[in-house]
């Protein structure tokens, strides 16, 4: 009995022992797996934070992506077709003065002293396919080229070949959607009755089809306060030069033209003004006070014509 319980006693001691030694083994294995477990969770903690921070942007960054997005973009200059004989071959530096100054618009001349509205179909029908905002379109009668079929001027022939030309002048800018303007030419020094039949025709083609088409006096512009020849006018206050007395000539020694240097001009024909010419301003400014108005309207206290 004594041996067994002396056996036991050692054996419990034993046990005791080897509970302690495999508790500090547990505890130190602990240790050591914490420290290798924790820092890499530590790494994945990170790396996931990372992941995170790149595929979800900033408000800022959204915000700015946004703005960019959003932001509109330059405005784009409309075009205007300019088409015309010698008094839009004299206006046409002015014309494109104007618009510059404006800087909304962009004009493509097509000008040629003597010519009808019929010596431009072809191309006003290239130009149409560019889709200008407007079309300007400035023919005072001549009568000199063979599409005019030599007919005799202010006859009821030469009427209805002029009507027929440009119906089918507006027929091409109005099938893409180009506003057609018609502009009136001034009285000439002969100031023969039925002068102006011609600028009556283009009104009554205006009227008849304000949507897409309208009629600018320009040749008023030039005239007197009655609507009668004058070879002078008082300056006007935007004029780069005034002449003596305030007053400026705005028409050509044959009448008809506006530069004030005296050469002739050969059927139709003029070269370009060497000298300052009001009258053409003048012209020209009214052409674009109307098509500037109607592109992008403003008070008419604001209009150019105002000046």
């Amino acid at each position: 009995m004594g041996r067994t319980r002396s056996a036991t006693a050692r054996d419990g001691e034993t046990a005791k022992r080897w509970l302690v030694v495999l508790t500090a083994a547990f505890a130190t294995l602990t240790a050591i797996c914490g420290a290798l477990v924790l820092p890499q969770s530590d790494a994945l903690a990170t790396d996931s934070s990372r992941q995170l921070k790149a595929t979800v942007a900033t408000p800022e960054a959204k915000l700015s992506a946004s703005a960019a997005t959003q932001a509109p973009p330059p405005p784009a200059h409309d075009t205007v077709a300019f088409f015309g004989d010698s008094l839009g071959y004299q206006a046409q530096p002015y014309l494109d003065t104007f618009f510059a100054e404006a800087g909304t618009d962009t004009v493509s001349n097509n000008t040629f002293g003597g010519t009808a509205t019929c010596d431009w179909l072809t191309k006003m029908a290239a130009a149409a396919a560019g889709h200008p905002a407007a079309a300007v379109l400035v023919f005072s009668g001549n009568a000199f080229t063979p599409c005019m079929e030599r007919v005799v001027p202010h006859s009821p022939q030469y009427y209805d070949l002029y009507r027929t030309y440009t119906e089918q002048a507006i027929g091409i800018f109005a099938a893409v959607g180009t506003h057609v303007f018609l502009v009136g030419t001034p009285i000439d020094a002969s100031s023969v009755p039925g002068w102006d039949r011609l600028d009556a025709l283009y009104r009554q083609l205006a009227g008849a089809n304000p949507v897409a088409v309208s009629y600018v006096d320009a040749g008023a512009a030039v005239e007197s306060a009655s609507g009668g020849f004058t070879w002078q006018l008082p300056c006007l206050r935007t004029e780069p030069s005034c002449g003596p007395g305030g007053t400026n000539v705005v028409r050509a020694p044959d009448g008809t033209h506006f530069c004030p240097d005296g050469t002739p001009a050969t059927a139709g024909v003029t070269g370009p003004c060497d000298e300052y010419s009001s009258g053409a301003f003048r012209f020209a400014l009214a052409m674009e006070s109307a098509v500037t108005q109607y592109l992008h309207p403003v008070p008419a206290l604001q209009v150019r014509t105002a000046r």
